[in-house]
């Protein structure tokens, strides 16, 4: 991502503005102090809306993990698979996994799966397989779980 563009663009249009008032040395010394001024505030602009545009697109890929990385002080958005794989052992329930919820989520947990029908452990486990990515393999599951 080029932030450099934007200020060659800002700096333009200013530039644009100023040849409207021909030949005043004060206003010519003013905008480019201005400039000097603006240059650190649109390039930290720039970063944050890259972090936003990550956001946006991470949400949009579940599968990959979106991040902002500096390089020669422009920021880039790099994309990479998420590789969460987790082996299950098919058949029946053989393991055990505490959480500790905020109570907040123990009670939105508690009521969508009393609107569902279902005990909070089947809603819980229900929600993680939907989420998942399997392919049997003969007694064991080979998953990918996004969390």
């Amino acid at each position: 991502m080029d932030i450099s563009v934007v200020f060659t663009e800002v700096e333009a249009a200013l530039h644009r503005q100023l040849e409207l008032v021909a030949d005043d040395t004060d206003v010519t010394e003013a905008a480019a102090a201005l400039m000097a001024v603006l240059e650190p505030a649109l390039r930290q602009a720039g970063t944050t809306l890259a972090e936003q545009a990550a956001i946006e697109v991470g949400a949009q890929l579940p599968d990959y993990r979106v991040t902002v990385v500096m390089s020669d002080g422009e920021p880039q958005l790099r994309l990479a698979a998420r590789e969460t794989d987790v082996e299950i052992i098919a058949g029946g329930n053989e393991a055990r996994l505490t959480l500790r919820l905020p109570e907040g989520l123990k009670s939105l947990l508690e009521q969508a799966a009393d609107d569902a029908g279902d005990s909070v452990n089947s809603y819980v486990i229900n929600a993680l397989a939907s989420r998942s990515k399997g392919s049997s393999q003969g007694n064991r599951v080979r998953t990918s779980i996004d969390l």
